[in-house]
């Protein structure tokens, strides 16, 4: 046999508006990063959506037409192409390959874009939070029973 106990966790009420409280600092931090997120998630698409442009610009396509210091310049500009893909998005791009597959380009979005998600629900608990004066939670304690002790003689 278990005993079941619910305990109310109540952050708030008429005279206290911690909730509210709370829930204002909450909405302005994630306000703030939701902005932050979105930036990065517009960034993440822009530098996705220029890299083969880069590429292309770098001349690394066609190395075997160039000259020795030209070769030299293009694979440093492929490379800082590389290199910017990967601070903004954190997708690498193999030594041979000199264009950005869909899947890569998919899994460089995801993060961004999860991130933005993330902060979003929070703004909406937040705001819920700011709405409401009083926020009870319950909280559930179960105890089991003991067997009776008896004393031997």
């Amino acid at each position: 046999m278990f005993l079941q106990k619910t305990i109310l966790f109540r952050l708030g009420n008429k005279n206290s508006q911690w909730a509210q409280l709370i829930g204002i600092f909450l909405a302005i931090i994630t306000v703030l990063m939701l902005i932050k997120a979105a930036a990065v998630m517009f960034d993440s698409w822009q530098s996705v959506r220029d890299f083969n442009k880069c590429v292309e610009f770098s001349g690394v396509k066609e190395l075997s037409s160039l000259s020795s210091a030209e070769q030299l310049l293009a694979q440093m500009r492929y490379e800082e192409c590389k290199d910017s893909l990967y601070e903004i998005t954190g997708a690498q791009i193999p030594g041979g390959q000199v264009s950005l597959t869909s899947r890569q380009a998919a899994t460089a979005l995801t993060g961004p874009i999860a991130g933005f998600f993330f902060w979003a629900v929070l703004f909406m608990l937040s705001l819920s939070l700011l709405f409401n004066k009083t926020v009870v939670l319950p909280i559930e304690e179960v105890e089991s029973v003991a067997r009776p002790f008896h004393r031997r003689k």
